[in-house]
This record gives structure tokens, sequence and C-alpha cells, in this order.
């Protein structure tokens, strides 16, 4: 029995100090103005999740109604440019304290979950917003579109912290319009 424990001591301990392929999600950026980020995003990749699966020309919609609370509104087509609205909505407030680069998302009065915004333009006309796991990633732009050389880069540093060939690419309605 002794050696059992110590045999499942080594094995945790070399488990322990196994590199991972990817890194954790990095830290948030240092300062999000409320303000300035609210409004409406873009979604031009993203990883997989259920609730946006056949999603396409997805938005989300950042509205401050309070000093450090957004509601927010997600919105996509079910399948096809001008199929069905697909609509939910959420909260979001700042994780700790005032700093908005870390929020916990509520979503149906009971599902929350802490996001971090990675990267923001200084004139934020571009966002990436993950999960501490990097399960979840959405890079968001204030345009239906992205510069290919500047969701490249994105991409690129995105790459230490995930295989981005999981990423997601929306379709978007070239006027960026729901009706």
């Amino acid at each position: 029995m002794k050696l059992f424990f110590i045999l499942l001591f080594i094995f945790s301990v070399v488990i322990a100090q196994t590199p991972s392929e990817y890194l954790k999600a990095p830290k948030p950026v240092d300062y999000v103005s409320a303000e300035k980020f609210s409004g409406l995003w873009y979604e031009v990749a993203r990883t997989y999740n259920s609730f946006e699966k056949d999603c396409v020309a997805a938005t989300v919609e950042y509205k401050l109604v309070e000093d450090l609370k957004y509601e927010i509104k997600n919105r996509c087509f079910d399948t096809k440019i001008g199929g069905n609205i697909i609509e939910y909505n959420g909260t979001a407030e700042p994780s700790n304290g005032s700093i908005m680069s870390k929020i916990d998302m509520t979503y149906f009065w009971i599902f929350t979950k802490e996001y971090r915004i990675i990267y923001l333009d200084e004139d934020y006309s571009s966002a990436v917003m993950v999960d501490k796991d990097m399960e979840y990633v959405w890079i968001m732009n204030r345009k239906p579109f992205m510069k290919k050389e500047k969701l490249d880069n994105i991409v690129s540093s995105l790459s230490k912290y995930m295989d981005t060939s999981k990423l997601i690419y929306t379709p978007q309605d070239s006027q960026g319009r729901y009706k």
C-alpha cells in the first residue's frame, strides 16, 4: 500500500510538470472604458459553443445601463443571412471592483461566467474576449468585416494560447443589418 502511494505521488509530480500544449488565457488588458466598450460588436470569429451552433451574422450589443453594468443583447440569423433571428439577452458587470477588462456575464438569471478582454484596439474598433480556459473565444469588430492583415495578426497572437484551426469564421451581412 505504501508503494502505491509513493507511485501515485511520483505520477502526480510528473503530470504536474508536463507542459501543456498551449498556455492558459493571457491576462486581460489593463483598462477598458465601460462607455467606449458599449455599443454594437460584430462577431468575426469564435470557437464552437452550443448556443451559437447555427448562427450566422452574429452580433453582441453592450448597453451601459449603470456606471459599471451592461445589458447584453446577442443576435444572429439561424443558418442563413435573412433567416429567422435568434436572440438571447443577459447582463455583465465587472468581476472584481471597477475593472471592466474582466466581466461576469449572466444569462437566464442563473448562468454566470467570467470573461476577459485580452485584446482591445486603442480606438475600440476591435477586441478579443475569452474565458480563462480559452474554450470560448470571440474576435469582435465594430464593422461587419475586419481587414485581413489585422485579423491575421490577432489569430497569430492567439496561436500560443489555442489551436486557431478551431476558430469558426462568422459569415456577416455586408450591410450589418437584421431585416
